[in-house]
């Protein structure tokens, strides 16, 4: 069980796993101790390999599969078209012991208690802010998760030998307030994780708008527009603050992308739903975004269709090895905030913060004023971060909590799963070890915060894909 019986063996082992193999060059700079060796492992040693671990946890295939859903892709070919039918029947199919063990929550809860006792307030800092930022998926995913009892000590392990589930909105009330603490701990002292950061090179002055960013989009989940609000205040103010995957051209560290590409040939496919709403907005993106097929065109596969090979694939730069995926983003910062001053009243504002992240996309501001209803401003929110959040699950969120861009379900999907997955299935090792992780069938078809029934699209009517 890897939040109770297995928990053990990591916080005995110190270390991540053989899993991490390849992820990262344990070679390069300040990397020098392979992360693997229980005895060796320091927190420099281990934050780089969790890093690349996660990020292909977290945007790797989850990221397909709900990238699937939400027709930004589709599976045309083998087993993902079974995916893109919402076959998603594989209990084990969906990772969860990688938010935990092998360079998850309890790999950074060893970093957080060994830079506390080594006074260095920076990385504990850093690392609760990439505690929130993998927790807060796992919660997205699965909705009732095990968060705060993954971690106790192994002294007290045996007194709670299976951990019970948590609610979804209160492992967002405590991700909240471990950010806070995160934001409070990198203006400490200490040096941090230095040069063996990955992505920002252990600069606070990046981590802690990524940390209020965090927190604007968790408050979105939770639908605190007016906290949304005062964190985008806070958050990534440009692009050069994003926070972006790590990728290079080094074998095992290429961008998944070029990865499944290369292993799994044409399983995927772009999706028609995003092509056609860049191709209609004339966005200059498309380009960046997408590939042309063998006869010159952008074309992306609707529900049901099957490879024909006449369908666009990533674009040259998103294919590249070494594109680094954007994660937590200024264009999110923006968006979140748009949406969050429109929800609390305030369309002015809404309109300001849209017309800043199309500025910075080079996108025209071509929104009529006399639409700016809430409706329509909240409609072309969410369509440009549909666009925006290419390839990043957090659009799979977006869709949950406002069925917006309004979708039709694939007509191919047959019972008994028929509309858009909602969640995930719990892991099957985990339910068989854990009596609080209930069957499949008796698990919800919903999590918590999206509400017992499909919300109303900003724009009005029925919501056609959601249970």
């Amino acid at each position: 069980m890897i939040t109770s019986t297995r928990i053990r063996t990591a916080l005995g082992a110190f270390a991540l796993g053989a899993g991490l193999v390849g992820c990262v060059d344990f070679t390069g700079p300040g990397i020098d101790t392979n992360p693997n060796s229980p005895v060796a492992a320091t927190p420099r040693q281990l934050f780089p390999a969790i890093q690349a671990f996660q990020q292909a946890s977290v945007i790797g295939d989850p990221a397909r599969y709900v990238g699937t859903w939400t027709q930004q892709i589709m599976g045309v070919n083998r087993q993902w078209s079974s995916y893109a039918r919402y076959g998603l029947v594989d209990e084990n199919l969906l990772g969860w012991g990688n938010w935990y063990t092998g360079g998850g929550l309890l790999d950074l809860r060893i970093i957080q208690t060994v830079s506390n006792t080594a006074g260095d307030r920076q990385f504990v800092g850093i690392a609760q802010v990439y505690e929130a930022l993998i927790m807060e998926a796992a919660a997205d995913n699965w909705g009732a998760i095990v968060y705060k009892k993954a971690g106790v000590l192994q002294a007290v392990q045996s007194s709670i030998p299976v951990p019970a589930l948590e609610r979804q909105d209160s492992v967002y009330a405590d991700l909240q307030i471990l950010l806070d603490s995160a934001i409070v701990n990198m203006a400490g002292a200490g040096p941090g994780p230095g040069g063996t950061d990955l992505v920002f090179k252990g600069n606070t002055a990046k981590w802690i708008p990524m940390a209020h960013t965090l927190k604007a989009r968790i408050a979105l989940h939770q639908r605190n527009y007016a906290l949304a609000v005062t964190e985008t205040a806070l958050g990534i103010a440009s692009k050069t603050g994003d926070y972006n995957t790590y990728q290079s051209a080094t074998t095992g560290e290429e961008n998944g992308w070029f990865q499944f590409r290369r292993n799994r040939g044409t399983d995927i496919s772009m999706g028609d739903s995003l092509v056609t709403m860049m191709q209609s907005r004339t966005d200059p993106r498309l380009a960046s975004y997408f590939g042309v097929n063998g006869s010159g065109a952008y074309k992306g596969a609707k529900p049901g269709d099957e490879d024909d090979g006449t369908f666009s694939w990533l674009s040259a730069t998103r294919a590249d090895p070494g594109f680094k995926q954007p994660w937590v983003t200024f264009d999110e910062n923006q968006l979140i905030r748009a949406e969050a001053l429109s929800l609390t009243g305030n369309d002015a504002g809404a309109l300001t913060a849209l017309q800043a992240y199309k500025t910075a996309n080079g996108v025209a501001f071509n929104f009529a004023a006399p639409a700016t209803t809430a409706t329509g401003l909240l409609t072309e929110i969410m369509n440009e971060k549909y666009i925006a959040l290419f390839q990043n699950p957090e659009t799979w969120s977006d869709y949950k909590r406002t069925c917006t861009p309004n979708l039709r379900a694939n007509p191919t999907a047959t019972a008994p799963n028929t509309t858009i997955p909602m969640r995930f299935y719990y892991d099957a090792n985990e339910r068989q070890t854990n009596p609080n992780i209930p069957v499949p069938s008796a698990q919800p078809v919903r999590n918590y915060v999206d509400g017992a029934v499909a919300p109303t699209p900003y724009s009005g009517g029925a919501c056609l894909a959601q249970p």
